[in-house]
């Protein structure tokens, strides 16, 4: 079958930003052919056309009232010739759980309707001071607490391919506006997958970064060990500007980069499934891996045995969540101080409730079995190491989801996420197109600590988009 077509198509006449990428708008801008208020009232057409009528995809949560006059603000930086930023004038989507100053962040819930936090997140104060415009913010499964993008304050977040299906979450809002062109590109957050997972099954590029890399200050907590902020985008280009942006300066000399194409790969059989449409999506990355071989990299299965009842006993989420969330929401002028009082409010979706209250039910009074837990995904990224230092691998590649997006409504099963999480190990979600029978496919890389740009490096043979037959 041919690749599934986009559901947010180009609208009739004239559109400037559908499927433009960041260097090319720059480019138009420096040259006078567009300029930030075009983008801003472009992209707003869009969003218009497409994400609560047309295919109703329901990607954007709220929008910032004041986008024009940032954009207008920028357009004078640069009438003045003022020394522009990386992004100056893009406008940039964030996922609604990252404090934005002047907007509501609600992580979703109908009980953070009100939040308004007073000062920029870390990361946004970052993509303002490289001249970005906050487009708006981008729904998210609620509380960042699951897979499948649905939450109490916005209903169901639709598949950017396919209506009926789940986007993926719980950063499923930034990669449909993504893949959309409501914005040049997004922020998402990663806890256990989230912005791997959504990437995937939307066909754009996704970067969880190294644990601790940067500061998560301002972001609703899932689980402090593990959440972090990564960029989405539609390119492998437009991913590499947005992490020049975010990551620290002072880090940069730790990101090792090399030259040659002898790149060692290997791959972890056990995250190949064999269930439902899993084997189409393995034969769909082993072809994708084949391909990287033929061109002269090596590719070998990782002596790396990883079950997926070890990956789970190392993931502290349901440990920390509760009494994070508790903090966040101590200071804040909110009818709810607790994930209970969320609870016994009734404020939550009905899909999302049962695991928040098996979470809130969760009890570690001396903090042994968090700590228990640390201590196993310290073994597990001990092993992993070890692994890829004897058989002397760049890096570990298998599918960044299992299987297929599910129908809406339905649970999703079969993330790959856990391991980067867990280890504080980054990884990076390649688009390489789609099945035969349609199912979208994301291949998954995962390096050493401070690897971000050796994974953009290696990636970059994946870059045309190519889908790859089977």
């Amino acid at each position: 079958m041919n690749a599934p077509r986009l559901l947010a198509g180009p609208l009739p006449d004239h559109d400037p930003v559908c499927g433009r990428g960041i260097a090319e708008l720059r480019t138009a801008m420096a040259a006078g052919s567009l300029s930030a208020m075009d983008l801003v009232r472009a992209y707003l057409a869009r969003i218009a056309v497409h994400d609560q009528a047309g295919p109703a995809l329901n990607a954007v949560l709220a929008l910032n009232g004041q986008a024009l006059a940032e954009a207008a603000t920028r357009d004078v930086e640069r009438q003045r010739g003022a020394q522009l930023g990386a992004l100056h004038g893009i406008p940039i989507l964030l996922k609604d759980n990252i404090d934005t100053a002047g907007m509501p962040t609600t992580a979703g819930s109908r009980a953070l309707a009100g939040r308004r936090p007073q000062r920029d997140a870390d990361i946004v104060r970052r993509l303002r001071e490289a001249g970005a415009i906050v487009l708006g913010k981008t729904t998210l499964h609620e509380l960042a607490c699951g897979i499948t993008n649905v939450s109490s304050l916005s209903g169901r977040t639709r598949n950017a391919y396919d209506a009926t299906r789940v986007p993926g979450g719980s950063s499923g809002g930034s990669a449909v506006a993504v893949a959309s062109s409501f914005a040049a590109a997004a922020i998402g957050t990663d806890t256990s997958g989230s912005i791997r997972i959504p990437a995937a099954f939307n066909q754009v590029w996704g970067l969880r970064p190294t644990a601790g890399r940067y500061s998560n200050a301002g972001v609703v907590p899932l689980s402090p060990t593990l959440d972090t902020v990564g960029p989405m985008a539609r390119s492998h280009a437009d991913l590499e500007i947005l992490w020049s942006v975010m990551a620290d300066p002072d880090g940069q000399s730790k990101d090792a980069c090399r030259a040659g194409q002898g790149w060692r790969i290997g791959t972890l059989d056990a995250f190949f499934g064999c269930a439902d449409a899993e084997p189409e999506v393995s034969r769909h990355v082993r072809a994708a891996l084949a391909g990287w071989q033929a061109d002269g990299a090596h590719i070998q299965p990782a002596a790396l045995p990883l079950e997926d009842a070890r990956l789970t006993a190392a993931n502290v989420t349901g440990y920390e969540f509760r009494d994070a969330l508790a903090r966040c929401l101590r200071d804040a002028d909110l009818p709810v101080r607790s994930l209970t009082d969320i609870l016994d409010g009734g404020y939550a979706h009905p899909e999302v409730a049962p695991l928040l209250r098996e979470r809130d039910a969760l009890r570690d009074p001396d903090g042994g079995a968090r700590l228990a837990v640390l201590a196993r995904a310290r073994t597990l990224r001990d092993d992993v190491l070890t692994a890829m230092d004897q058989s002397q691998l760049d890096l570990l590649a298998y599918p960044s989801v299992r299987g297929a997006p599910v129908l809406l409504g339905e649970p999703q099963r079969g993330g790959n996420g856990l391991l980067a999480a867990v280890t504080g190990l980054p990884a990076l979600s390649v688009p390489i197109g789609f099945t035969d029978s349609g199912i979208p496919v994301g291949l998954e890389l995962l390096g050493r600590a401070d690897g971000e740009r050796l994974l953009l490096q290696a990636a970059r043979r994946f870059e045309t988009g190519e889908s790859v037959a089977v």
